[in-house]
C-alpha cells in the first residue's frame, strides 16, 4: 500500500494531542518530516517519531521543499496559517490547516483561490465534524427529527483562561491570533451550526477581556492581553432560525462545557459535552417524552484519516475543506466588526468588502 507522506509544521499541544495520534492509527499514512521554530520541541517530537535529523526543519519552506513530503499539516499560530498553506499549494502539495484558517476573510479567500488554481486538496481542522455525536445529531436533523427549527442555543465555556500563572501565549496576542476565544472556540460552534445545515445571515456580537494582563513566555514581563476572553453572539440564520452563541474561557469552576439546544416544531434536541462526557437527548413536543440517544458505530471517524482519505480521492461527505473554513471566517469577521462598531453586521457585507 502506498502511504501518504505527511510533514508536520507546528509541534505544539494540538499537534501532539490530536494530529499525531490520529496519523499513528492509519495504515495509509506516515509522518516523514517535522518543522518547528522551537529547537526543543523539534528535537522532542523528532525523537519520539524517529524522524531523521535531515528531515527536521526550522523553516517551513524547507519542509515543503522536501521530496519525501506529499502533504503538510499546519498547526501553528493563526497568523502563519495562510502563508504556510499558500506556500504548500504553490508547491503543488496538499495541506491541512488548523482553525480559524486565516486572520480575516480576505486572506482566507485568497488561499481558497490559490488552492483551487493549483489543484491541491485543502483540509480544515474543524474537528467537531469528526466526532460521532456531532455527526449523529446532523443525521437526526437531516431525518427531520426536530422538524422546522425555531431556536438554537449554544454555550461553549471553560475555565482555561483562569489557570494560575498562564502566560501571554500567542492566543492572547491579536497580532498572531486575530481574535481570542471567538476564533479558538467560536469557530467550532459556528462550523457545527453550518455542518448541521444552517447558514448565517446577520450577527450582533459583544466581546470582552477579563484577564487584561499576563506575563510573557520569554521574560515574565507583565504585558496587556489583546484578544477576547468571552464573546456573546445573537445571530439570524438564512432559514429565519434565531441562534445564540456564548463562548468564554473564564467560566469559574467549569473545566469544559459545550451544549447545543435545538428547538423545533417536533421537539427539543439537545447535545451536551461535559469534559468529555457526551449525551444526546430528544424531547417530543407532543408527548413530552424524553429519549437518550446513542450514535451507532458507523458515525465514528478520525480527523487525520479524513484528511488522508481526501488526498487519496476518498471524500467523506462530512469533510471540512477550505470553502467551509472560508464561510466560518466570514462569520468570525462579522462578529469582530459587530463588537467593534456596536451594530449588527451581515455576512454579505463581509464578503462584499473582501
Amino acid at each position: 500500500m502506498k502511504k501518504v507522506r505527511i510533514g508536520l509544521i507546528g509541534l505544539g499541544g494540538i499537534c501532539n494531542g490530536a494530529h499525531i495520534p490520529g496519523y499513528l492509527q492509519l495504515d495509509n499514512a506516515e509522518i516523514t518530516a517535522v518543522c518547528d521554530i522551537n529547537p526543543e520541541k523539534l528535537a522532542k517530537v523528532g525523537d519520539k517519531l524517529g524522524i531523521p535529523a535531515d528531515h527536521r526543519f526550522t523553516d517551513y519552506n524547507d519542509l515543503i521543499a522536501c521530496p519525501d513530503v506529499d502533504a503538510v499539516d499546519i498547526a501553528t499560530w493563526n497568523s502563519m496559517h495562510v502563508p504556510i498553506a499558500k506556500a504548500a499549494a504553490l508547491a503543488g502539495k496538499h495541506f491541512s490547516v488548523e482553525k480559524p484558517v486565516g486572520m480575516n476573510y480576505a486572506e482566507t479567500l485568497d488561499l481558497a483561490r490559490t488552492a483551487e488554481q493549483m489543484g491541491v486538496q485543502s483540509f480544515v481542522c474543524l474537528s467537531w465534524r469528526y466526532r460521532a455525536h456531532t455527526r449523529y445529531v446532523k443525521y437526526l436533523i437531516d431525518q427531520g427529527t426536530v422538524g422546522k427549527l425555531y431556536h438554537i442555543y449554544v454555550r461553549c465555556i471553560k475555565n482555561s483562561g483562569l489557570w494560575e500563572g498562564r502566560k501571554r501565549e500567542w492566543r492572547f496576542d491579536k497580532t498572531r491570533a486575530a481574535s481570542g476565544v471567538l476564533g479558538d472556540l467560536g469557530s467550532h460552534m459556528i462550523d457545527i451550526i453550518r455542518f448541521w445545515g444552517e447558514e448565517f445571515k446577520d450577527v450582533y456580537a459583544n466581546t470582552g477581556i477579563y484577564i487584561t494582563h499576563r506575563p510573557t513566555e520569554e521574560t515574565g514581563e507583565i504585558v496587556p492581553v489583546t484578544t477576547d476572553d468571552w464573546c456573546n453572539m445573537n445571530c439570524v440564520l438564512e432559514s429565519g432560525t434565531a441562534c445564540t452563541i456564548e463562548v468564554s474561557r473564564c467560566a469559574t469552576t467549569l473545566k469544559d462545557l459545550m451544549s447545543f439546544e435545538l428547538y423545533g416544531e417536533k421537539g427539543r434536541l439537545a447535545f451536551t459535552n461535559m469534559a468529555g462526557q457526551f449525551i444526546i437527548e430528544f424531547t417530543d413536543a407532543k408527548t413530552n417524552e424524553k429519549q437518550i440517544l446513542t450514535p451507532p458505530p458507523e458515525f465514528e471517524a478520525i480527523q487525520s484519516g479524513s484528511y488522508v482519505n481526501l488526498i487519496l480521492g476518498i471524500e467523506d461527505e462530512y469533510t471540512a475543506r477550505i470553502n467551509h473554513g472560508l464561510e466560518c471566517q466570514a462569520v468570525i469577521d462579522a462578529a469582530i466588526r459587530s463588537s467593534e462598531q456596536h451594530r449588527p453586521v451581515s455576512i454579505a457585507a463581509i464578503k462584499a468588502g473582501a
